[in-house]
């Protein structure tokens, strides 16, 4: 049987652990430069606020109702993901993390199901006071469903989709864009089939799925009839990371770019290494103002490969500092940029050249691993290479950002 667990309002729930004074209070969380609306309290969803909403639109309306925007602390939120990740890991040995708020598991037991997704709810309530609701059910697109049931509930946020009867009667009430793996592009190409339901496209002839569609969407409808298509996949390297923002305003200086870069490479560099994994390339991207019709647009990326993998920031800094040096156009106003790691690779399994130095990589993980050490010890950027800038906030929009509760010494909770 497979459980996902999915945190409730995930990003609110981080914010009111630290703030009581949130709770039964309409919170939403903004997106960068507090753009638009991605996270909100129940209470914020029972006013009617879209996901997605632009928060000027809604800002005097949430006002009114005595409601809180707080903006993005994704460092904050990414510490809190782990906490309960570490939990879920003692618990279940097959882990997949999904996404930084739901994580899929598979059990070989099919007793006591609900009794064991109530202890770990309970369990991740008390260390970390965040509230998960469990889906469990036969395969992981069934779970998805429902573990959306499980959010409707008021209390002990547990759905057991088992029995056929109910599996039937949750699909026959779905409309098959809902359904994992479908969404809005394919649901019209469905609809010329007469497929409208979850139900429908369960039922649907599987040669015929596989002929209009391709071998993916055939592996949902056997999902959907119970039998596992999509194995858990464990906490396998993500083949790369990216670190990117939109401005609070277009820049057009390249030194202050080059410091924004080399900031974002520092930050996928971390990643990178708590991975314990190496990079070949990194890939640099520039985006102006797709707003902005009145003024020229561009967009473009350039890639740098490096002789040998590595997780050394410096040598990192070195080749996004060229990518950008291919994609910068003098004159244009920026608006967003972005650092990609790429060809990552688990550190144990690096293949290397006749010309890899064993002694001289074994250095740069001792050098990098005490620089880590610092930096959390003394706080963030105690010790920083040259290009990377102090500090990049001015440049980022957060004006109702909160603490970093978890992460930084000179910002913990205090008890008075």
């Amino acid at each position: 049987m497979y459980f996902l667990f999915d945190c409730d309002n995930f990003f609110v729930s981080c914010e009111r652990v630290f703030a009581p004074a949130l709770k039964k209070v309409p919170v939403v969380v903004l997106s960068n430069n507090d753009g638009c609306v991605v996270s909100r309290s129940y209470e914020a969803k029972a006013l009617g606020i879209p996901m997605g909403a632009p928060y000027f639109q809604i800002e005097r309306f949430l006002s009114r109702h005595q409601g809180v925007a707080l903006s993005s602390n994704h460092e904050f939120y990414a510490d809190m993901s782990r906490r309960i990740m570490s939990i879920l890991r003692s618990h279940f040995p097959e882990l997949e993390v999904y996404s930084i708020d739901e994580a899929f598991a598979r059990l070989s037991e099919t007793k006591q199901l609900e009794e064991i997704a109530l202890q770990t709810r309970n369990q991740l309530l008390q260390q970390t006071g965040i509230s998960v609701s469990v889906g469990i059910a036969p395969t992981k697109t069934l779970c998805k469903i429902a573990a959306r049931q499980a959010k409707q509930k008021e209390r002990d946020k547990i759905f057991l989709l088992n029995n056929a009867a109910d599996i039937r009667t949750q699909l026959e009430h779905m409309d098959v864009n809902n359904v994992w793996g479908v969404g809005r592009h394919l649901s019209p190409k469905l609809g010329y089939l007469g497929i409208f339901t979850a139900w429908d496209l369960a039922t649907a002839p599987l040669q015929q799925i596989r002929h209009c569609f391709d071998v993916r969407l055939a592996k949902t409808v056997l999902e959907l009839n119970g039998t596992p298509c999509l194995e858990v996949e464990g906490d396998d390297t993500s083949q790369s990371l990216t670190t990117s923002r939109s401005f609070e305003r277009e820049i057009s200086d390249y030194e202050q770019l080059t410091q924004i870069i080399a900031e974002f490479t520092d930050k996928s560099a971390q990643r990178l290494r708590r991975q314990n994994a190496v990079a070949r390339g990194v890939t640099v991207f520039l985006r102006t103002n797709r707003f902005a019709k009145n003024k020229e647009q561009y967009n473009n990326a350039a890639y740098v490969s490096l002789s040998s993998p590595t997780a050394h920031t410096g040598k990192l800094i070195h080749a996004a500092q060229q990518a950008l040096q291919q994609v910068y156009r003098p004159g244009l106003a920026y608006k967003s940029a972005g650092v990609i790691l790429k060809d990552i690779q688990p550190l144990d399994q690096v293949q290397t050249t006749f010309f890899d130095s064993a002694p001289t990589n074994n250095k740069e993980q001792t050098l990098m691993s005490a620089l880590d050490k610092l930096n959390h010890r003394f706080g963030a950027k105690t010790v920083r290479f040259a290009p990377q800038a102090q500090n990049i906030r001015p440049l980022i929009r957060q004006d109702h950002r909160t603490r970093l509760y978890t992460t930084s010494w000179n910002e913990l909770a205090t008890v008075s």
